[in-house]
């Protein structure tokens, strides 16, 4: 068995456990913020997670083809939520957020699909469809941030 070696005590490193994962953090620099702390990234983590294992419970016929899509999706909007984040570019970063709206969207229509297939039941549906429209609600105020930081 392999041992996990914990951060040094000079660091004054600890852990916290934040949406049921741990998360190791410099005790001297807690305020610096990442990408993963964002609460758009956190609520894509969040669908992710839920439509994951909802994907073991799909037929087989359509975990393959909207249980995947819509997986790849997710990741993707997590990938462009780091990338936009990251991005110090305005213009680059409204790209990018275009992107990451327009996967969000392809995701609804994904979800709706495999509600109207009856991949997936109905109370489901709602819980993703509730989900999407906070994350969308997130991109659009990012959005909106970008378009009024550009302009003054």
């Amino acid at each position: 068995m392999q041992q996990l070696s914990l951060p040094s005590p000079q660091k004054k490193a600890s852990h916290l456990k934040k949406d049921g994962l741990v998360m190791w953090y410099n005790s001297t620099n807690k305020s610096k913020q990442t990408a993963h702390d964002t609460p758009l990234f956190r609520a894509t983590y969040k669908l992710y997670l839920a439509w994951y294992r909802r994907c073991e419970t799909l037929p087989k016929r359509d975990r393959y083809a909207i249980g995947q899509k819509t997986e790849n999706l997710l990741l993707e909007i997590m990938t462009l939520v780091v990338a936009a984040y990251h991005t110090k570019d305005g213009s680059r970063k409204r790209e990018i957020l275009s992107q990451i709206n327009l996967k969000s969207e392809s995701v609804k229509i994904l979800l709706r699909l495999a509600k109207d297939v009856r991949a997936i039941e109905q109370q489901h549906y709602i819980d993703y469809e509730s989900r999407l429209q906070e994350i969308g609600k997130m991109i659009g105020g990012w959005m909106r941030q970008t378009q009024s930081s550009s302009i003054g």
